[in-house]
């Protein structure tokens, strides 16, 4: 009975500490579909002492981000893409934001060096369609390949 007990708490702390950075990433888009988009980035890269020393660097992504919608309309949502887990040390994740002219997406990676997930970047594009378009290509010769 004890182990079973053990077993389950070490279980769900591991698994509450796996997805830790998930609350940031949740965090993050709770801050910019209010429109606090300084504030949105502000949070995701207050979970690492070390990128808040490249304040030109987060000053950038403030001014990108915040012109986004200039250039591609209003924001109408995200999908989740996916993520890919390395040894629960380092994870990439991928969102799918859809704007009124085209898609963008967020790409976040964490590090857990110790305890605590932290980010270890941020970044965004809009160079998803051309991904798809390649992607999609070699799918489709592959399949006439082996018809």
């Amino acid at each position: 009975m004890k182990f079973t007990i053990l077993t389950t708490i070490l279980l769900l702390l591991t698994s509450f500490n796996s997805f830790a950075y998930q609350k940031e990433i949740d965090k993050f888009f709770q801050l910019y579909e209010a429109g606090k988009v300084t504030d949105a980035v502000d949070s995701i890269y207050s979970t690492n002492k070390w990128i808040l020393q490249k304040t030109d660097d987060i000053q950038n992504v403030k001014t990108q981000l915040q012109s986004l919608q200039s250039l591609v309309g209003e924001y109408h949502g995200k999908v989740k893409l996916g993520s890919e887990d390395l040894k629960d040390r380092l994870v990439y994740v991928s969102y799918l934001t859809m704007f009124e002219r085209q898609p963008v997406r967020l790409e976040f990676v964490f590090y857990r060096p110790k305890e605590d997930w932290v980010i270890y970047s941020f970044s965004f594009d809009d160079t998803i369609d051309d991904e798809l378009t390649d992607f999609s290509r070699k799918r489709i010769i592959g399949w006439l390949k082996g018809s």
